[in-house]
């Protein structure tokens, strides 16, 4: 009995799959779901004040998903690297789990939440399995510049644009 839902399972991606590609998308981003395949990206800004990876080396240097961080998040994940950045302006998301349930977390704490975008905030998204989060660098109309960790799904930092639409912020601070 429990083949049957594996294979339904495996039908219903590989059928996804040829779908995608039917309408012109190539098989090879059909599979991943990240950040960067759910919301897409732009190139970053000209306009930015980029803090950098300054990601400890004890998280970053080894593989993804490999140890638990100081704040109980895996390592080389938007949430390791968000909870890192704001550890360090005197606030914690300890055990905040995953990006989805960040603004419920911080109300509960007390932080502010909304729609506005500003440099330093946190953005978050419900979107996909497990959400995203990534630390706001700078606000340039109906976009944001920002930094953070695996949006492409493959554990790496990265700094570029985001619809500010798209996502809610989170004011640690301020």
């Amino acid at each position: 009995m429990r083949r049957l839902p594996r294979i339904l399972t495996t039908l219903t991606t590989l059928a996804a799959a040829a779908a995608l590609t039917a309408v012109g998308a190539p098989a090879a981003t059909a599979a991943p779901l990240s950040m960067a395949a759910q919301l897409g990206t732009l190139a970053p800004s000209a306009r930015v004040n980029v803090i950098g990876d300054n990601y400890p080396a004890k998280w970053r240097n080894i593989p993804q998903d490999s140890v638990v961080d100081d704040w109980n998040m895996y390592n080389r994940e938007c949430v390791s690297w968000a909870a890192f950045t704001i550890s360090r302006h005197g606030a914690s998301a300890n055990n905040y789990g995953d990006a989805k349930y960040w603004d419920d977390n911080a109300r509960e704490h007390g932080y502010r939440v909304d729609n506005t975008p500003a440099p330093g905030a946190i953005a978050q998204t419900d979107a996909g399995r497990y959400g995203h989060v990534a630390v706001v660098d700078s606000v340039h109309g109906s976009t944001a510049t920002v930094e953070d960790y695996n949006w492409a799904g493959d554990g790496h930092y990265l700094v570029h644009d985001i619809s500010t639409r798209d996502f809610r912020y989170i004011h640690f601070s301020g």
